[in-house]
């Protein structure tokens, strides 16, 4: 049995000429009902899932349009993890529903800090006082701060580079 859902991945297989999709398969990481770490792999299905990305959409959606692509006949080696994921979706519960959130956002967290820092280390001078002061404010319009960023950053910088 699935108790909670950690991780999902969609793998694509493309054909190497038209680069097209020529098949998908679904991994779910998962705790069972003893707490025990658990994976489903290369879990098939009938239609393309289309442009689903487990980093940002809803897991429960995913799940659920994979549960409904169910391929027929499902492989004998594949019918207990078809059940799985059939039980799981069919008895989602509210609270399980925000576990699924949560677990994204819990795992893709560093993703976004990562991404966040990144843009700060291309930030001008400007871009860098702006968000400093957003982060100190936090109400003001960041339209309206960068503007008077600017006007008291740039008359320094040129008033130091007239001195030279």
């Amino acid at each position: 049995m699935i108790n909670t859902i950690t991780n999902l991945k969609i793998t694509k297989l493309r054909e190497l000429s038209t680069l097209s999709v020529d098949s998908e398969y679904l991994t779910i990481d998962y705790l069972d009902e003893d707490g025990e770490e658990q994976r489903i792999e290369k879990l098939t299905h009938e239609e393309d899932l289309g442009e689903y990305n487990v980093k940002t959409d809803l897991w429960v959606d995913i799940l659920e349009d994979w549960r409904l692509t169910k391929p027929i006949p499902v492989p004998s080696a594949e019918k207990e993890d078809w059940k799985l994921l059939e039980d799981y979706v069919w008895n989602l519960t509210d609270s399980k529903y925000q576990e699924l959130s949560d677990n994204r956002n819990k795992l893709y967290e560093a993703d976004d800090v990562a991404s966040i820092l990144r843009s700060i280390s291309r930030l001008s001078d400007v871009g860098r006082a702006t968000l400093n002061k957003l982060l100190d404010n936090g109400s003001k319009d960041a339209e309206d701060e960068y503007e008077e960023q600017w006007n008291r950053i740039v008359p320094l910088r040129q008033a130091d580079g007239e001195e030279e």
